[in-house]
């Protein structure tokens, strides 16, 4: 929850203009979000401010405005029986009253980032918390500016234990929003591509990850992949980590956790984790040899918490991906969809990648999206992604124009030029590999990925049997089809 005193506390020029309610659920930036008892914070924006719609947002439930406008010019103000701050700056009042409702709570924090994969070791380490505590873990991929603070304001008094998913797509974002947090146990993923045109090079970008442990409380814990030569080597050298408790997790020997005889179908992941002398079996339903990644930087939060690594495996048995997230879906006996198409990074196309060739089929499509946010390396990591579907599919499909690099590695390592289809969007896409899927009668694994503006799921959902109506070749939304009004079901 969070209190009129976080922001007085926190914000030297804040002024009480009318007080009603003393403390909020938790604080929002959307009128759709609000249940009720929430402190609505008008933020500006180029095209929509949030002061435009204090009146809708306690219309739905808040007792509480926080702006930065004189009273007088926010609409309907004076006739709302609400409890009113006013700040110089509505998104800074956020983030520093978040931060000073984090001081007051005893929970004890996990903060999670990396280049790809954070929100499903997110959903897997809240699945071995709650097994034995009262948690709060961000909603969706609340990992921002305002994801951040806003899960900060939510955590009750009941809650002990608290994980915070923090993203970055520019230098100084992880130490700022970690610095709010202020974590008793850090995880790193890994150091990948994801945002690296935004980054001198990718050792800036594993500076840039590895900072969330200059913010993570002194006697805390850091937890990283031990696979990932650079994330290990940048971490070892940070000042702190004589003192802090390192703790690697990996595939390879010599890691703290590690996986063993990993096997993956479309039911899942399963193999053995050595840890504390056990060999302990696990299995999740999250199919990808990177959920083993997951899995055990869960079992290694768990056991920080005191929950035995056999508790922990237990309570991953049969847990699912974040939706969109290598999801596997089965579409009849014939086809068998891979919707991993909530976002598209370079790492984590190639681990998509990776369970495609993994899957029996005589048929394998990749539909692949164009990736953004690369900058100068856009080219050679297309690239990369393409010649390492080469080694996957049968049948290549492209969306966008950046992703022509791909395509011609692609041909270049083996895929027959007359099995590469560049398209304009994902609509097209689908009609592609409808196309492929026709002129076919073997048993078929499709994948579709790429970044969020793409709109990949469009794939899956004509593959099931629903028609998306918009024309839009890419989408400002970030939002998946499937919560949009334009998506027609067939």
């Amino acid at each position: 929850m969070i209190q009129v005193g976080d922001v007085l506390a926190a914000i030297e020029d804040a002024e009480v203009v009318r007080k009603n309610a003393e403390q909020f659920s938790r604080a929002s930036v959307d009128t759709r979000d609000i249940t009720g008892g929430e402190l609505f914070v008008a933020i500006p924006g180029p095209s929509r401010d949030g002061h435009d719609f204090v009146a809708a947002a306690v219309r739905s439930g808040a007792t509480g405005a926080l702006i930065s406008r004189d009273p007088a010019e926010v609409p309907e103000l004076a006739d709302l029986d609400i409890t009113v701050i006013r700040v110089p700056d509505t998104l800074i009042a956020l983030q520093e009253a978040a931060a000073h409702a984090r001081t007051r709570s005893t929970a004890s924090v996990v903060a999670v980032t990396g280049s790809a994969g954070k929100t499903t070791a997110k959903t897997l380490i809240a699945q071995v918390l709650q097994s034995k505590f009262e948690i709060l873990a961000n909603k969706a991929s609340f990992n921002n500016h305002l994801g951040v603070p806003l899960t900060l304001t939510a955590i009750e008094p009941t809650q002990t234990q608290v994980i915070s998913e923090i993203g970055t797509n520019h230098p100084g974002e992880i130490g700022h929003l970690a610095g709010l947090v202020a974590p008793d146990v850090s995880v790193v993923t890994n150091v990948g591509f994801a945002h690296l045109g935004n980054f001198a090079d990718q050792q800036e970008l594993a500076n840039e990850k590895t900072d969330i442990f200059n913010h993570t409380r002194p006697g805390g814990v850091w937890i990283i992949n031990g696979d990932d030569q650079l994330l290990t080597s940048t971490t070892l050298a940070l000042p702190g980590a004589a003192q802090a408790t390192v703790v690697r997790v990996g595939f390879d020997e010599g890691n703290d956790l590690r996986a063993v005889d990993v096997t993956v179908d479309e039911h899942g992941t399963r193999g053995v984790i050595e840890v504390d002398g056990q060999s302990l079996r696990f299995s999740t339903g999250a199919a990808g040899r990177h959920f083993g990644y997951a899995a055990m930087l869960a079992v290694a939060v768990g056991r920080v918490y005191d929950i035995a690594p056999s508790e922990s495996i237990e309570a991953l048995r049969g847990v699912q991906p974040p939706a969109g997230r290598a999801s596997l879906r089965r579409i009849d006996d014939e086809l068998l969809m891979i919707d991993d198409s909530y976002n598209g990074s370079p790492d984590a196309m190639i681990s998509s990648l990776d369970l495609l060739g993994s899957l029996p089929g005589g048929v394998k499509v990749a539909v692949l999206g164009q990736m953004g946010e690369l900058g100068e390396f856009s080219h050679e990591l297309h690239s990369r992604v393409g010649r390492k579907a080469a080694t996957s599919v049968t049948h290549l499909v492209t969306v966008g124009e950046a992703a022509a690099p791909l395509r011609e590695s692609a041909a270049e390592d083996g895929v027959p030029a007359a099995d590469i289809y560049p398209v304009a969007s994902a609509r097209e896409a689908f009609a592609q590999v409808k196309d492929i899927l026709d002129a076919s009668s073997e048993p078929a694994v499709v994948l579709a990925k790429g970044s969020r503006a793409m709109h990949m799921e469009r794939v899956y959902l004509g593959l099931a049997g629903h028609t998306v109506t918009c024309a839009l070749t890419s989408c400002p939304l970030y939002i998946n089809c499937a919560d949009c009004p334009k998506l027609t079901t067939g």
